[in-house]
């Protein structure tokens, strides 16, 4: 059966890497969108995989065991959201075994996946994740147009099925892009989901998935919200404030109409954590 992962990045509107820099009202949060989401997969009966910044780990902690609890994967996300590109190879092994200690010390068991802010993952911080100890990641994405995104060679793994790849025990989950006119076009969700209109992602993403390969989405929890926008700090650009804001509203009804396609299309749900456990089984 063709599989889709659905994963949310849990943090705050003001971790976009637009704001970085900037000082923003933090007071002001929009982790709402977190429930909002969590609600929706309970009505459809489907699990998730999430990833988690570190500095929201402990005022979430109750948060976080409730979804794990509830059979989601919760994993890490970096602790600040600062892109793993702009640090150090040391400054990001510190960063992400801190962030792995911290959500282990709420959850009370492994934390088993990563996913870098941006997708801005290179090969060599890759291994950095797998050293720590993590048993998945899910950065890779082939979208080289996006100026944030990294470059994640394969060289060593073994691509055991459509975007997904291993090497021993640990697995890549590659983001969903379609191939289309020689260029890959993301149909992943996130801002791509909220900005265009559903008639056309939903044409997209129905010719991704005659393809059969695994569907990833992302999404935030700012796009979910249903709280109005939060106070921009001045000199924030107005396409910025355009682009944060469009299709907003949209993107709950969205979701759910991406739900239902998936399941037309003979599409089943798991976590990045269970399809891993599936896939070691069948090697055995």
């Amino acid at each position: 059966m063709n599989t889709a992962v659905l994963s949310m990045d849990i943090e705050d509107w003001h971790h976009l890497d637009y704001f970085r820099g900037i000082p923003c009202d933090k007071t002001v949060s929009m982790q709402d969108g977190v429930s909002v989401y969590a609600d929706i997969l309970a009505e459809e009966g489907i699990t998730s995989s999430f990833f988690v910044l570190g500095e929201l780990i402990a005022d979430q902690r109750n948060l976080l065991r409730r979804l794990d609890g509830q059979g989601h994967d919760v994993g890490v996300h970096g602790w600040e959201h600062t892109r793993p590109l702009m640090m150090t190879p040391e400054e990001f092994d510190r960063d992400i075994r801190r962030c792995k200690t911290e959500l282990e010390d709420v959850l009370g068991h492994a934390a088993e996946g990563y996913r870098a802010s941006c997708f801005s993952l290179d090969r060599a911080r890759l291994d950095l994740v797998r050293n720590a100890g993590f048993t998945f990641d899910s950065s890779r994405i082939q979208f080289g147009a996006h100026p944030l995104y990294g470059t994640l060679d394969m060289e060593g793994f073994r691509e055991v099925a459509a975007n997904i790849y291993s090497i021993g025990d640990f697995y890549e989950f590659q983001v969903s892009t379609l191939r289309l006119a020689g260029r890959n076009l993301p149909v992943s969700g996130g801002g791509y989901l909220r900005l265009f209109p559903w008639w056309f992602m939903g044409r997209l993403i129905r010719w991704y998935l005659k393809t059969g390969a695994l569907y990833v989405l992302y999404i935030h929890p700012f796009e979910l919200s249903p709280h109005e926008n939060p106070p921009f700090p001045a000199g924030v650009p107005r396409r910025t404030r355009i682009r944060f804001s469009h299709g907003r509203a949209s993107v709950p009804r969205k979701l759910k109409a991406l739900i239902q396609l998936l399941k037309q299309q003979g599409y089943r749900f798991t976590t990045f954590s269970s399809l891993r456990r599936e896939m070691l089984s069948a090697r055995t």
